[in-house]
């Protein structure tokens, strides 16, 4: 599945991503249809979530030393 991931999003359709989430939010600021508070707490959110995924895979992934228990 991630190998599927990997093969599609290319350096090219991951810059083209970027540029497109870069203009959608700066398109919503400049319109008013989100403030920079609505933004902020929503980066926020992203941001945590991003930081618990992370942690459950390194949960998940990281094998046990030699002096481990278990």
């Amino acid at each position: 599945m991630l190998a599927r991931i990997n093969r599609y999003l290319t350096p090219p359709r991951r810059k083209a991503i970027y540029g497109i989430v870069t203009a959608a939010v700066a398109g919503a600021l400049a319109f008013g249809l989100v403030t920079t508070d609505q933004l902020n707490s929503a980066v926020q959110a992203v941001l945590g979530i991003v930081a618990a995924l992370t942690t459950l895979m390194a949960a998940l992934n990281a094998s046990s030393g030699p002096h481990d228990e278990g």
